[in-house]
């Protein structure tokens, strides 16, 4: 996977995201967060390319080891920033119903299904 397909990939995969966001706060009882829910569009978007740079050095580079302690350290960072920003803004915010989590999760699920492939299609690049 070049760079031209990987950022063409993750327009069309950002702009289906905020597509259904923007539906999903017409809905009242999401209304009250569209704020969060798109900055976490964003954010995920940020943390996707930052992955996938620090993963296409990783595949090219002559320890293959480097690559799967790459994916498993940002899987990771991810999952923990996520579980922070969730905690986080239901401290500081202290929404009113917890419906701000539906619109963040399935975000969350987009870009994590995106960031499975475009990780498979890196693991067959050849160093």
């Amino acid at each position: 996977m070049n760079h031209k397909n990987f950022f063409l990939q993750l327009a069309i995969i950002s702009l289906i995201s905020i597509l259904i966001l923007f539906f999903l706060n017409k809905l009242p009882q999401f209304a009250p967060f569209q704020t969060f829910s798109y900055l976490s569009c964003i954010a995920f978007i940020l943390f996707c390319a930052f992955m996938y740079f620090l993963a296409y050095r990783a595949a090219l580079s002559s320890d293959k080891n480097l690559f799967l302690q790459q994916v498993l350290l940002t899987t990771s960072a991810k999952m923990a920033l996520c579980i922070f920003v969730i905690v986080g803004y239901f401290k500081i915010a202290e929404p009113s119903s917890k419906m701000y989590a539906i619109p963040f999760l399935i975000v969350y699920l987009i870009f994590t299904i995106f960031e499975t492939y475009f990780m498979m299609k890196l693991s067959k690049l050849k160093s």
